[in-house]
């Protein structure tokens, strides 16, 4: 498998990141704030929010 991914050209390499670049960035503007949201308490939120 790694012999497979190092003989890829530019090209391939380009046509896989495009998708999962596509698919990742949603997805992590919805998840990271969400963790945040649910790991950091309220009171942290308020103070922050102030500065």
């Amino acid at each position: 498998m790694k012999a497979y991914f190092t003989n890829l050209t530019p090209k391939a390499w380009v046509l896989l990141a495009v998708p999962l670049v596509a698919i990742g960035y949603p997805v992590v503007t919805v998840v990271v704030p969400a963790m945040i949201k649910a790991v950091v308490p309220e009171v942290v939120r308020q103070v922050l929010s102030l500065i």
